[in-house]
């Protein structure tokens, strides 16, 4: 499993709004080129689907199986061989929120696409919190 945790003084409602709109990505992310929703109209909800396209990644789509508001969202996965989940949770304290990101590979050949691409994900993971902790505090502080 890949996984980031960072640990912020924002509080969880200052990063949600960030995380949990899926579709707004792009602009802020640079780990993702683009994300186009399956059924543009329907929320972001359990159920909900995106094509997501990330640098020299494959395009992959997600489907949210957990949503928790205001907390976190996990979602799924799946190509030949291999089962994707990802999780996105804010644990709030009294002084701020540690942001968990993480990244788990399972299947068939989940091994080879660990050795190919482990650290390119874990990279990704590592700007996504940090991205996610910048942006947030800029539009808090642009509020």
């Amino acid at each position: 499993m890949i996984e980031v945790t960072r640990y912020t003084l924002l509080p969880a409602d200052a990063l949600w709004p960030v995380i949990s709109q899926v579709r707004d990505w792009p602009a802020w992310l640079p780990t993702v080129d683009a994300v186009n929703a399956l059924q543009p109209d329907r929320p972001d909800e359990v159920g909900a689907s995106y094509v997501v396209q990330q640098p020299r990644l494959p395009r992959a789509t997600w489907t949210i199986t957990e949503w928790r508001p205001g907390r976190s969202f996990t979602w799924q996965s799946r190509a030949t061989g291999v089962t994707s989940v990802g999780w996105h949770e804010l644990h709030p304290d009294r002084a701020g929120t540690t942001i968990r990101l993480a990244l788990e590979w399972d299947g068939p050949l989940s091994g080879v696409l660990r050795l190919v691409l482990g650290r390119r994900a874990l990279a990704y993971v590592t700007t996504e919190a940090e991205a996610l902790e910048t942006t947030a505090a800029t539009r808090r502080a642009d509020a």
